[in-house]
């Protein structure tokens, strides 16, 4: 069991909005956004304390293939029980940022619902490929394929100056069981290659979502705490100015945790959501 230094745990007490991470932290899982896995220990016990206690609560995941009430649908299924409204995935939030940033946009998806839904709830009619016109924005995010024809118009809307957004950039997923590539960045990459552009990102741990996350939360930075098991949470939660706490249930092992240093390495160190709700339980008062 880990043991955090008393002024980090004091730090986290403090905290009254919550940014969690799913794949390796809410759940263990072999596929993104938590399908197909199963819930970690004290994961539903420690969303329910927070929500009585009167804290907000945001479940991020970098995700992006399917909607958020679909993974938020599966992590009540399995005793997680998260408003569809708190679950934000990588696409979700591309979407958010893309309407904040590039309203009336004609916006060309490279990816599946996971994208394309949240940009239609915002009042975008998103462009086909093949189409007369080319997209004035390109983002990219995850499917179980790509046609020739989309990346083809993704690469002509990016040459004549589209910007170029992906979902997510590291290259690999994990998500406590095993590891697989992480395809939006794969074929976000391919595009830039044929371009000569770098992608843009939108999900963690990206400042972009920093941004998106902080317009949701109603607390300042320094009352906002960001759980994950991997560096891309601690990224986000120094792009977001919150305290970072790294459970290692997923993505990062004792070793790995020994090589980050400075700004890399969490403020906080837990085993587990576990851990975390139980150093939480005695303080978290209840309405």
């Amino acid at each position: 069991m880990t043991t955090p230094p008393s002024t980090a745990v004091e730090t986290l007490r403090r905290a009254r909005a919550w940014v969690l991470d799913v794949d390796g932290c809410l759940m263990r899982t072999a596929r993104a956004g938590g399908a197909g896995g199963e819930a970690m220990p004290g994961a539903g016990s420690l969303l329910t304390a927070l929500r009585r206690a009167g804290h907000s609560v945001v479940v991020c995941t970098n995700a992006s293939q399917r909607p958020p009430r679909e993974y938020a649908a599966h992590l009540r299924g399995k005793g997680i029980d998260v408003a569809d409204e708190d679950f934000v995935t990588a696409g979700s939030a591309a979407a958010e940022y893309i309407a904040a940033h590039h309203a009336g946009a004609r916006v060309l998806v490279v990816g599946d619902d996971g994208v394309r839904e949240p940009l239609l709830r915002l009042g975008f009619d998103p462009v086909k490929p093949g189409g007369p016109e080319l997209g004035d924005v390109v983002v990219v995010g995850a499917a179980a394929g790509y046609t020739a024809e989309l990346l083809n118009a993704a690469c002509l809307a990016v040459d004549a100056g589209a910007p170029l957004y992906t979902t997510v950039e590291t290259p690999w997923f994990h998500g406590g069981l095993a590891k697989s590539v992480a395809v939006s960045a794969t074929i976000a990459h391919a595009i830039g290659w044929a371009t000569g552009t770098r992608p843009h990102v939108l999900g963690k741990p990206s400042a972009s979502l920093a941004e998106t996350l902080l317009r949701r939360l109603p607390a300042e930075p320094d009352e906002i705490a960001v759980v994950g098991d991997a560096t891309a949470e601690i990224g986000l939660a120094r792009a977001m100015g919150a305290t970072s706490a790294l459970v290692l249930s997923g993505a990062t092992t004792p070793e790995k945790l020994a090589t980050l240093h400075g700004a890399h390495r969490p403020d906080v160190v837990l085993r587990d959501v576990a851990e975390l709700y139980d150093l939480l339980s005695e303080s978290l008062p209840t309405t």
